[in-house]
């Protein structure tokens, strides 16, 4: 028999403890796990589905370079995009002002300065004050979580610009009102 609602238990929190209990519908759950639940319920921000096809879209960055924005929050300055190049391409050398991760989705990529390539699967981690020129191969797809801005260089060393969740962001809106399409507010999380 599955546990009655407490009065004071606010819906979500019931629905959740429900998600936890074992087949026989008799849950294993204590009032002190029910309480935590239903706490972490009311606190916790919801869950986020992008649907990678309907939900944004790929626009133009550099050269062949796309990118598809799938997360932009302000608090701590993170973008998620996914980037893709058809053909061989390069990114002028830059500067990683906050933690930047990555996941190959396909194809490979690498920064000049490394000797490593990173396939499908490979996760990356660059560190705060990481410089370097990254290469992407034809037909690779990269998510890359960014935290903080990036510096690009020209190539006498010289800062040619910067740019952060705002800069990247505004790149996609601006692609939007070009096409005459909305862009996906829901994005920002």
């Amino acid at each position: 028999m599955a546990p009655s609602k407490a009065d004071d238990t606010p819906e979500v929190s019931q629905k959740s403890a429900d998600a936890v209990q074992p087949p026989s519908n008799e849950s294993v759950l204590t009032k002190e796990d029910r309480a935590e639940i239903a706490f972490t319920d009311k606190y916790s921000s919801p869950d986020v589905y992008i649907n990678g096809e309907k939900d944004t879209l790929w626009f133009p960055w550099v050269g062949p370079i796309e990118l598809k924005p799938l997360r932009m929050e302000t608090r701590t300055g993170t973008i998620v995009v996914a980037l893709r190049s058809p053909v061989d391409a390069w990114l002028g050398k830059h500067r990683h002002r906050g933690t930047v991760t990555a996941v190959t989705v396909s194809g490979n990529w690498r920064y000049k300065e490394y000797d490593w390539v990173a396939r499908p699967g490979d996760y990356v981690v660059e560190n705060p004050g990481t410089i370097h020129t990254l290469f992407v191969g034809g037909g690779t797809e990269i998510v890359f979580t960014i935290t903080g801005s990036l510096e690009f260089f020209n190539d006498d060393d010289s800062l040619e610009n910067t740019m952060d969740v705002f800069a990247f962001s505004k790149m996609y809106y601006d692609h939007c009102k070009e096409k005459g399409l909305k862009p996906n507010d829901g994005l920002w999380y």
